[in-house]
């Protein structure tokens, strides 16, 4: 198993409604596509001190996915899905955000 790990960081201009409605289409899109066994994410939970600016200063959360595939040709297909490309080029045109990712094999 492959997982894939997304940490999102949205501008205060994407409203708590709109961040739904993303993780809400997203999930339904990566699930629909038949090519990943789940999908999770979580709200980030920051830490109101200067530890959180001290440690990671250039990339403040907003926000963490979970993307599980069987196998990492079966992600490569995933992230080659025109669906989900144009989901991210429609999420990137209204409120364009950052990522970063991380990808784990078990």
């Amino acid at each position: 198993m492959v997982t894939h790990t997304l940490v999102f960081h949205f501008s205060d201009e994407m409203s708590e409604a709109d961040r739904a409605q993303f993780f809400r289409e997203g999930s339904a899109l990566v699930l629909a596509s038949g090519l990943a066994d789940s999908y999770r994410h979580w709200p980030h939970v920051p830490l109101h001190d200067d530890v959180g600016a001290e440690v990671a200063p250039v990339f403040v959360p907003s926000a963490m996915a979970r993307i599980t595939c069987r196998d990492l040709g079966t992600m490569r297909e995933l992230f080659a899905h025109p669906p989900l490309l144009e989901f991210v080029r429609h999420w990137q045109s209204r409120f364009p955000y950052q990522a970063v990712s991380v990808n784990t094999e078990e």
